[in-house]
């Protein structure tokens, strides 16, 4: 293009042939070019060539009617038509690159050279002719190569990506400026020693480095990859590198050179770190989980198996549900944090503590010399958690149950010593928490007989295992039967008759107390549909029923489909339902007013803020713990507290009931201080529902108490 430029226009610059209008006439018929002449005192085309015509999409005939300055782009008219006037009137040349809009909306892109032919007596010009060459291809590769570069350059400053050059023969490397801080580089533009790159390189990684270049050299590898992490000069921080290199080789077949890309993935190396992290650690107390817990207990499992023997403690917190009962979940989540801290702070960096969930913890006591070893670490275990922690302005006391097992000893699989250290701590709570406990193996005789009743009791809701016994609750003014409390009893195939306290925690931990309370309201309405009009059933619900949101609707559902009254019908809670979750317990207790069954708190007295809930709930009935009925005839203490209760209950028009009355003298005392209402083996203990009739029978004709039942 250059050469076709110089020889066109080289005729009008001083070197013209000696026949000029023979050139100029070959020049419009060759169409090499457009070829345009111009008159200055008009500002008009005065001749074009065919080539020009086809150039700017227009006829001879319309070009003729057409000045330069008709042609150009408008942006381009105004900047270079001042220019183009000047040069021909200064040097009588002019050169340039200009947009001309085509007639169907297009634009091209042409070289011009254009000079003076002819000026007027004063030297002005008169007249000028124009050659121009069409580049509007060339100058869009360009663009599309300029953008392709500014793409380039900008995917390499986002990506930190940069080339690396290597001059095997003179030991040095070439890194664009931008990546030498990034690669923590000298700052420059020169060579750099790669014994100085190499410095730069964290010593963890050298070695390596060094050999993996060694033996690509060695074996004349066509390309290498190198993984390593150097620090930024300016702040310090750890960056990540990959770099990616292909060789040449010189003529006796030896690498003289590489070329390739370093890439800076820290970004990506920490956000895999961060994942791998969170996979593996508890987020609240950072510790590791089960998954990590799990690969630490095989990698000890392993040097047990060389000799190496080590203790797994399993540790619960004793009244941590207490804690996110009343205090709330976010205080019980700062205690776990805590508590993990003090945990961590009694082992060594070679032992692992880990959050298995909830208030749960593990740990893998390593190296470990002697058995007595696990005990003292158990030890120091407990009094750190004993100690009061102080959580949000507030004194938190807890404690630690511990299980330990030791390996080889106890057994030489990770699913083995973890099920052995749950039944050793299984047996530390039961033998009243606050201790530590070895595994024997008589535990796990002991787990499988649990097995064996939880198997049992799911077995017992299918075929019908279970019955209601029926306790009588005696109104001490008219002496006649108020109501009997529905009690759960299990008819075990081979145990007998089971009471609740053997079966009903076990019900709780495995998720049946939901089902089995289900079954005990349905049939403790049936039964009561049974009975006098005036005799009404109590039931009592468990926190875990009582949070079931359908409960209203179950209850409504069993009245309804008994026929059984709703004013026959009475719930019995402990405090423990307000404590867990108070403003959706008052609100269900509202719906269950609303609906007509009246509501009794049980076991008043043994909670944590009786009189508040009395306040903030109008109850229909409270019981007082047997706890305190049992010492009335001996104790001025437990009159004065049932005195006091009673009077407070009056006051707030419920009901008091006392719980476990048992001797004449009890009933006497009550019966002085105001109580209305009592329950007791004095009138009867638990019968089954077919025994009720006889009950009242006999009850209706005992002269001692001569009370009456309808």
């Amino acid at each position: 293009m250059k050469q076709i430029w110089r020889k066109l226009t080289q005729r009008f610059r001083g070197e013209r042939p000696a026949d000029h209008a023979a050139a100029l006439e070959a020049l419009f018929v060759s169409n090499i070019a457009g070829i345009a002449q111009a008159d200055f005192r008009t500002g008009k085309f005065t001749r074009v060539n065919s080539r020009m015509c086809k150039m700017l999409g227009r006829s001879e005939a319309e070009l003729l009617t057409l000045g330069p300055h008709d042609l150009q782009h408008p942006e381009d008219a105004s900047r270079t038509m001042p220019e183009f006037i000047q040069a021909m009137i200064e040097t009588g040349r002019w050169e340039g690159e200009t947009r001309h809009l085509l007639p169907d909306g297009r634009t091209m892109w042409a070289m011009i050279s254009a000079t003076v032919t002819a000026r007027d007596n004063s030297g002005a010009p008169l007249r000028s002719i124009g050659i121009a060459i069409d580049v509007t291809e060339t100058r869009r590769a360009d663009e599309e190569l300029r953008a392709y570069a500014e793409a380039l350059r900008l995917g390499q400053m986002v990506g930190r990506i940069g080339t690396v050059r290597r001059d095997l023969v003179k030991g040095v490397i070439y890194v664009e400026p931008a990546m030498r801080e990034i690669m923590g580089l000298p700052e420059g533009e020169g060579p750099i020693p790669t014994s100085v790159w190499l410095e730069r390189v964290l010593p963890e990684d050298r070695r390596r480095v060094m050999e993996l270049m060694r033996c690509a050299y060695r074996d004349n590898a066509p390309e290498i990859s190198l993984d390593y992490r150097t620090r930024c000069p300016r702040t310090g921080k750890l960056r990540y590198i990959e770099l990616r290199a292909r060789y040449q080789f010189g003529p006796e077949g030896k690498a003289v050179a590489s070329t390739g890309v370093a890439i800076d993935v820290t970004e990506r190396k920490e956000v895999e770190q961060r994942l791998a992290h969170a996979a593996h650690h508890d987020s609240l107390t950072n510790l590791p989980n089960r998954t990590l817990f799990r690969l630490r207990l095989d990698e000890a499992l392993a040097r047990a198996r060389r000799g190496i023997s080590f203790a797994l403690l399993c540790l619960d917190l004793d009244r941590f549900k207490e804690v996110n009962d009343t205090l709330g979940h976010p205080v019980g989540d700062r205690l776990l944090v805590a508590a993990a801290a003090r945990l961590k702070a009694e082992l060594r960096e070679t032992d692992t503590l880990a959050r298995l969930g909830g208030d749960e913890f593990a740990i893998i006591q390593s190296f470990l010399l002697q058995p007595q070893e696990a005990a003292a670490l158990a030890r120091r275990l407990i009094e750190a958690l004993s100690r009061p922690f102080t959580i949000d302005g507030q004194h938190v006391v807890v404690g630690v149950s511990i299980g330990i097992v030791l390996a080889p000893q106890d057994g030489g699989e990770s699913e083995g010593l973890l099920s052995a250290a749950d039944m050793a701590l299984y047996r530390a709570k039961s033998d009243g928490r606050g201790i530590w406990r070895y595994f024997e193996p008589a535990m796990n005789e002991r787990m499988q007989e649990r097995r064996e009743l939880e198997l049992d009791l799911r077995q017992a809701l299918r075929d019908d295992q279970l019955e209601l016994f029926y306790q009588p609750i005696v109104d001490l003014a008219s002496r006649r039967v108020k109501s009997f409390e529905a009690l759960l009893r299990w008819r075990h195939p081979q145990r007998g008759l089971l009471a609740p306290d053997l079966f009903i925690p076990l019900a709780e931990e495995i998720g049946l107390i939901a089902p089995l309370g289900d079954w005990v309201l349905r049939q403790a309405c049936a039964d009561a549909v049974r009975w006098p009009e005036d005799i009404g059933v109590a039931v009592n619900f468990s926190p875990v029923q009582f949070q079931s949101r359908p409960l209203v609707k179950q209850i409504a559902a069993a009245l309804r489909e008994s026929g059984l009254s709703p004013r026959r019908f009475e719930v019995e809670i402990t405090e423990s339902i307000l404590i867990k979750d108070k403003d959706a317990t008052l609100a269900t207790l509202g719906a269950l007013k609303t609906l007509g069954v009246r509501i009794a708190m049980d076991d008043f007295g043994t909670g944590y803020s009786s009189l508040s809930y009395l306040q903030t709930f109008p109850f229909d009935k409270v019981k007082i713990d047997r706890s305190f009925t049992r010492d009335l005839d001996r104790s001025r203490k437990s009159n004065a507290i049932v005195k006091a209760v009673v009077s407070l209950c009056d006051a707030l028009d419920m009901v008091v009931l006392a719980e476990g009355v048992e001797t004449e003298a009890q009933l006497e005392a009550l019966r002085r201080e105001g109580c209305r209402q009592a329950q007791g083996f004095l009138f009867s203990p638990p019968v089954a529902a077919h025994e009720l009739p006889g009950l009242l029978q006999e009850l209706r004709e005992r002269p001692a108490l001569a009370i009456a039942a309808a």
